[in-house]
């Protein structure tokens, strides 16, 4: 099997099968996201999706593709079933995805021998066994040979954690790769649409033109890392090809570059998102930052072309980035013109800035202490008549900044005070540029499910009160 992704990085799985087995449902349930359109109509999906995985410790991407059907005589359905199978070819594993409901049927068994032909690892999951015997819902599916079934619900999530756990067993875990460590070097990824000035803002930071750059949409191909010094400070800066819309992506190669520029973030401590000034924000741009934000990376959004605009097209370009940036408001924007220099030096404290709050290191006393603050300042909601109590907070990660808060009834927050609190924590951190993650841990009762066990003499007094009780009626 080959594979175009670089052992370094994260691994990547794919999710395989015939229309309407509910791949889109299992995507979203391991990416934590919406993403992928989900309803009850067979072949909604057509092209693929890309989301980082965020069931279980590995790392990892997951690929939805869309659905194969080998009887399907359509030009088009040929077309995606092609894709689907390629992507499972070039990824490190694939899960098959079958409807527990409908039983086995022909496309299951084309579609397991093709993955086992090629020596994918394939793990075959039963799907929507909501309400059924799980063991009984396997054991049709054991025909085609596979060592292990796993009956999962998709919608529900059962099953699903076991599953992950089967897949990803030898892969790394998410906080063992290197560029979650501290390291002297800062490493920056540079990425956005095709033609926006990308390998031309690269060759600003080397002073040199090391990259070719023409007038071109697709001039870069691959990632290309360069390392350089500037004011005593190593980076490495890597120059990524521009993604496409999927429209206008016709071979198998480019359909990967949503994949690769997943891998380079992994690779990168801050990702520079570059946007066209000329286009403003563009719904490919925002889609890309769903991506980066997704990621964890910490970021600097990069308005080049600003030079030869009028003082009125550069008003209407803020406004416009001040109302659909609302959401990540941490995030600073630098205005430059990377053909001409001017404004590309600024980027250098806004790249520090985002290293050293993406790598920051409070104390556990600090953090509970802004804790209590917190909860003084805004008490969490009531609970069936009980206050849900916050006790203390540690750091659980870096790069992204992951706050572990330890209480009761932790399940109930509601994500309007999740939202508050990640605020203030970044507040008071004064972290610029980097997301920050707030993760809830409730302690389970030792006692919960045991019965206290009454000694001899309080047998015999809750006999006498019982029996008092009845002679009073």
């Amino acid at each position: 099997m080959t594979t175009p992704f670089p052992s370094q990085n994260k691994p990547t799985v794919a999710i395989v099968g015939r229309p309407n087995v509910g791949k889109s449902t299992l995507f979203n349930r391991l990416t934590r996201t919406r993403d992928a359109l989900v309803a009850d109509v067979p072949g909604l999906t057509r092209d693929l999706q890309v989301g980082i995985g965020q069931i279980g410790p590995a790392g990892y991407i997951v690929i939805d593709t869309g659905g194969v059907d080998s009887a399907s005589e359509d030009q088009l359905g040929a077309l995606v079933a092609e894709q689907a199978l390629n992507t499972a070819y070039n990824c490190d594993a694939a899960i098959l995805l079958v409807d527990g409901r409908a039983g086995i049927s022909t496309n299951d068994v084309y579609l397991f021998d093709h993955l086992r032909g090629n020596g994918t690892p394939t793990f075959l999951a039963v799907n929507k066994t909501e309400g059924l015997d799980p063991d009984i819902a396997a054991a049709e599916f054991a025909e085609l040979g596979s060592t292990q079934v796993h009956a999962i619900s998709a919608k529900q999530g059962d099953g699903v954690t076991t599953l992950v756990g089967a897949v990803t067993a030898s892969w790394l875990k998410a906080e063992d790769y290197e560029i979650n460590k501290v390291t002297n070097r800062i490493c920056v990824a540079v990425i956005g649409r095709p033609n926006v000035g990308k390998s031309t803002l690269v060759n600003q930071f080397l002073g040199e033109h090391r990259m070719i750059t023409y007038d071109e949409p697709g001039t870069t191909r691959d990632s290309i890392d360069t390392e350089f010094e500037r004011n005593g400070v190593p980076y490495t800066v890597i120059d990524t090809a521009g993604l496409r819309r999927k429209s206008r992506v016709h071979n198998i190669a480019e359909k990967f570059s949503a994949v690769q520029a997943l891998q380079t973030l992994d690779r990168a401590h801050i990702a520079l998102m570059v946007i066209d000034a000329r286009d403003s924000i563009t719904d490919q741009d925002m889609n890309l930052l769903g991506l980066i934000v997704n990621s964890g990376r910490a970021l600097v959004i990069v308005v080049n072309k600003w030079d030869g605009l009028s003082t009125d097209r550069r008003f209407q370009i803020r406004r416009d980035l001040d109302r659909r940036l609302k959401f990540v408001n941490y995030v600073r924007v630098r205005c430059i013109s990377a053909l001409h220099g001017s404004g590309v030096g600024d980027l250098f404290p806004c790249i520090k800035a985002a290293w050293r709050s993406a790598f920051v290191e409070p104390k556990t006393n600090q953090l509970s202490t802004l804790l209590e603050a917190a909860v003084a300042m805004h008490q969490p909601p009531l609970v069936r008549g009980r206050r849900i109590k916050l006790r203390f907070a540690h750091l659980g990660g870096k790069n992204p900044p992951t706050i572990v808060i330890h209480g009761n009834q932790v399940r109930a927050i509601p994500n309007a005070y999740k939202r508050f609190l990640t605020n203030y924590f970044r507040t008071e951190l004064n972290l610029v540029g980097t997301p920050v993650r707030v993760e809830f841990r409730q302690g389970e009762n030792p006692f919960s499910g045991r019965r206290n066990q009454l000694s001899r003499r309080q047998t015999a007094k809750r006999r006498r009160l019982i029996s008092h009780a009845k002679h009073r009626k």
